[in-house]
């Protein structure tokens, strides 16, 4: 680095390690359950992964609903107050309502269950697993107080320990269940078993930090802030989840099984993400005081950026030769290759969105986030509508890159007045450009298995060698 550049170094070396940390336990989940695939493929048919898919869409809703935006507003509002009096009130404010309403919510599933799983899955059977995936989500709801304390404490490695044993769990389970026959049954029953032993294991860590007293004052300010997420959050799993049903109506579910596969596949992009993003909101708040904080930031931007890139390109120039190795006695499922890249491109606009967003949050303009989740929402029914009869899982997949296209420039639009960042354009414009060359020269490779691999590690050997230039 040259001239002033020189005190970004301890910034940056801050947020790679905390984001090192917060993904430790992420990446050794995703590991274990990419060596696990064949293993699942082979216990579970397309049409499992279907159902999965549409359980996954009503877990991921109820999720939102149950946490009302609470847990995002307690992080922001915490950095808002002086005394550590008040911050135990707030932490005690959030966990009691939490749960008040989470218990509420949940009786109401249970009572509607017949119903609900008549809608998502078709048929009677579908209201036990509703009701556990209910039950995973209502377990939860106990756990994000703690953890959320834990990253605000910078205690990222405890943060890492317990996600990683819970995971541990989680997986242990699922092996047992699945391997006995349990299926879709299996994969629920240990995901909400794993969730409600995790959330035991951090309610001395709540104890330690909360006040168990609902103070009316704090409870509007979490309110005032997370309330507007609710429909921000919804309309974000309307754009992420809205496919698999708009798929379940136009072809059948061992295909919406299919395009769950390679979207689970795709959205190995998204590791990086979900192990930076933990660390990035913290970062950023923590340098508002920082007179060269938009140089800061625009700095990490770049080098996260280019991240994000590489493992994208790493992903989508992969993707068949991954999902060939993975799934060797179930070649049904390599259908699902072609979805693979284009969901990668859709999660790295994703990356983008995260990034460049920022301004909303310092600027505390949550009402903005709904604006860009409909705008990215809109898109991704109405690409889906489109696409979807006449490309099937493929069209899904464009949608998706479609409805994060437009996520992203909203955001970017929203988010520049309210927090100017001076964005290395060129930096920028240089990785992916590079990013993109590597992948195009990836498609021409051989068709012979071992042949692809070695020119595909060649390409990505030589994209990670040039990437520290372009970011000097």
């Amino acid at each position: 680095m040259t001239g002033g550049a020189s005190p970004l170094r301890p910034h940056l070396k801050k947020l790679a390690s905390h984001s090192a940390l917060y993904g430790a336990a992420d990446v050794f989940t995703n590991l274990v359950n990419f060596l696990l695939v064949p293993l699942y493929t082979a216990f579970l048919t397309p049409t499992d992964y279907g159902d999965l898919a549409l359980l996954l869409m009503f877990s991921t809703l109820a999720k939102i609903l149950f946490r009302l935006g609470l847990d995002s507003a307690f992080f922001r509002v915490h950095y808002d107050l002086k005394t550590e009096s008040e911050k135990r009130r707030l932490a005690g404010t959030a966990f009691l309502f939490s749960a008040v309403v989470g218990s509420a919510l949940f009786g109401a599933v249970i009572v509607l269950a017949p119903m609900l799983g008549r809608l998502l899955l078709g048929h009677d059977g579908a209201a036990r697993l509703v009701v556990l995936a209910a039950a995973d989500v209502f377990v939860g709801l106990f756990s994000f107080v703690p953890l959320t304390l834990l990253r605000i404490q910078d205690r990222a490695g405890l943060f890492s320990a317990l996600a990683g044993l819970r995971h541990l769990a989680n997986t242990l389970l699922k092996i047992t269940l699945v391997v006995k026959g349990w299926g879709v049954l299996g994969v629920l029953v240990s995901d909400a078993a794993a969730t409600a032993v995790f959330s035991l294991m951090l309610l001395p860590q709540l104890r330690r930090n909360a006040a168990f007293t609902l103070s009316p004052a704090l409870l509007r300010e979490l309110l005032h802030f997370g309330l507007p997420k609710v429909p921000h959050g919804l309309l974000l799993q309307v754009q992420n989840l809205a496919d698999r049903k708009i798929l379940d109506l136009f072809v059948s579910r061992a295909e919406v099984g299919l395009y769950q596969v390679g979207y689970s596949f795709g959205m190995g992009v998204k590791l990086p993400l979900s192990a930076f993003e933990p660390a990035w909101q913290p970062f950023v708040y923590s340098q508002l005081q920082n007179p060269d904080a938009p140089r800061i930031l625009a700095r990490a931007a770049s080098f996260a950026w280019a991240g994000f890139l590489f493992c994208g390109v790493a992903l989508a120039s992969l993707s068949t030769e991954l999902l060939t190795l993975m799934t060797p006695k179930s070649p049904a499922f390599r259908a699902a290759a072609p979805v693979i890249p284009v969901v990668v491109l859709a999660y790295l606009f994703q990356g983008v969105f995260l990034l460049t967003s920022i301004g909303i949050g310092i600027a505390r303009k949550a009402r903005y986030y709904p604006v860009v989740t409909l705008v990215a929402a809109a898109t991704n029914v109405a690409a889906n509508l489109v696409l979807v009869p006449r490309f099937g899982i493929l069209g899904a997949a464009w949608a998706t890159v479609a409805s994060y296209a437009a996520m992203a420039g909203m955001g970017f639009a929203l988010a520049r007045p309210l927090f100017p960042v001076p964005w290395e354009a060129a930096r920028l414009v240089g990785t992916t450009a590079l990013g993109a060359a590597v992948y195009a020269a990836a498609l021409a490779a051989p068709a012979s298995l071992p042949a692809a691999l070695a020119l595909k590690a060649l390409l990505l050997m030589v994209f990670a060698g040039l990437l520290p230039s372009l970011l000097r």
